[in-house]
């Protein structure tokens, strides 16, 4: 198990020899004036386990594809999951079960009539890493999910806000997004009566970032051996999540904002607060405007949004986020509910 684990994940491999099981829910066809077929697209098979948990399944006799959150397939919740490693694990022993051969590492070869190094076996185009927090109670977790709603979370990433339930950043993006939300309102009807009531009394708030194919292609994410990497005792999942915690990292003073602020940075939060849009003040060039919030931010303070009077009060009153971790009867309820 890991803190941060795999809550989804969209696969693929390629069998050029061919004679694979077709697996499919039909086909979409569109036919021109003449009768001609100008496409034919083949729907995936959606594979139904116990607790009303899917994956969806295609093979055309040459590729093998699956998409869906195999670390939740046939479990009552997901609050706690497993690495990708063990997903593809997973995925193997689903697979097995329809006839298809498993998901393989693969291998970067040179082969010059294809223009130089062709990637062999399953390439991976989206994975979703996910962390859990607490936050102490129910109050507590939607003041904070109200909280980051006013915090900007990297270049271009746009903030949208859902109540007090959730928070999403860069959200339709092809690259990646990230949310942030109250698991408690997400359990599902399956969820033991005992573990809802727990995550919902601790205030259990998750975080989840969406990885799509081009960033995965970008960082050498693609293929399932490159989750076997380490960087000493961390694991790659904690490695790439931490890329995007950043935000999260903006709840953790421990005084008023104006009682560690310098003179002149104290002036710029005044004029924020009182509702001055610093962001698009014409008067300062664009690298003052980018300076002014740097230096805000380490004080929770993000320029790039307006001011609201909660998420100030949630500043002061300091709500601090821990990593949740698993207690010890929750895997042993797993593994009695799976018997």
């Amino acid at each position: 198990m890991t803190d941060v684990f795999c809550d989804w994940i969209t696969i693929y491999e390629d069998h050029p020899e061919g004679g694979l099981p077709i697996i499919n829910d039909g086909a979409v066809w569109a036919v021109d004036s003449d009768g001609q077929v100008e496409w034919r697209t083949e729907k995936k098979f959606t594979h139904v386990g116990s607790y009303d948990t899917k994956i969806r399944i295609m093979c055309n006799g040459y590729r093998v594809s699956v998409d869906g959150n195999i670390g939740r397939f046939g479990r009552a919740d997901n609050v706690f999951g497993y690495s990708v490693r063990d997903c593809v694990l997973k995925l193997n022993s689903l697979l097995a079960t329809f006839g298809l051969p498993p998901f393989t590492f693969g291998l970067g070869l040179f082969n010059p009539n294809e223009g130089g190094i062709v990637t062999t076996g399953a390439i991976i185009t989206r994975v979703d890493l996910t962390k859990n927090y607490v936050t102490g109670s129910p109050r507590q977790a939607a003041r904070i999910v109200s909280y980051f709603a006013g915090q900007d979370a990297g270049r271009r990433a746009t903030v949208m806000q859902y109540g007090d339930s959730g928070v999403s950043w860069n959200e339709g993006s092809k690259y990646w997004y990230s949310k942030l939300y109250v698991k408690g309102e997400s359990l599902g009807d399956h969820a033991d009566p005992q573990l809802a009531e727990w995550v919902t009394a601790q205030g259990v708030i998750r975080h989840e970032i969406s990885l799509k194919s081009r960033y995965l292609a970008q960082n050498n994410l693609r293929q399932i051996l490159d989750w076997y990497h380490n960087e000493g005792t961390e694991s790659m999942e904690n490695i790439v999540y931490g890329r995007f915690a950043e935000v999260l990292e903006r709840g953790t003073a421990v005084e008023h904002p104006l009682e560690q602020m310098p003179r002149k940075l104290r002036q710029l939060f005044n004029d924020w607060r009182t509702g001055t849009d610093l962001w698009h003040d014409d008067s300062v060039s664009d690298r003052t405007r980018r300076t002014w919030r740097k230096q805000l931010l380490p004080y929770g303070i993000d320029i790039k949004q307006p001011s609201n009077a909660v998420r100030l009060a949630t500043r002061v009153e300091v709500i601090k986020m821990q990593a949740l971790e698993a207690p010890a009867w929750y895997w042993q309820q797993q593994h009695r509910l799976a018997a």
